[in-house]
């Protein structure tokens, strides 16, 4: 199925404790590596208010394939996420979202 329209990718997780400092740069590697597949449209990083460890990744891409593309790419392990990877305890949600039609 084809998307026309740009995706939004959504992504809760718990951050490892002994990983918290390293977020800022963790997420500057993302970036650059996102950057490196076809189509991100932008690339956001949220952090928690109060003082616990769930973080929100938000991801626009210019079609469904490519968000899914990547997805499958760091689900399959691809090295280029290694550092990223080690740093989740745990995936909360993920999945995409298409706008609503007007």
């Amino acid at each position: 199925m084809s998307h026309a329209s740009p995706v939004l990718e959504l992504a809760i997780f718990q951050v490892k404790e002994d990983h918290l400092a390293q977020v800022p740069a963790l997420r500057a590697g993302l970036r650059e590596t996102l950057k490196a597949f076809p189509g991100l449209i932008d690339y956001r990083g949220y952090c928690p208010i109060n003082d616990d460890r769930i973080f929100v990744d938000l991801a626009l891409w210019s079609c469904f394939e490519n968000a899914q593309a990547v997805a499958q790419a760091f689900n399959d392990g691809d090295p280029r996420f290694a550092d990223y990877m080690a740093a989740i305890e745990s995936l909360s949600f993920m999945s995409h979202f298409s706008p609503e039609p007007c």
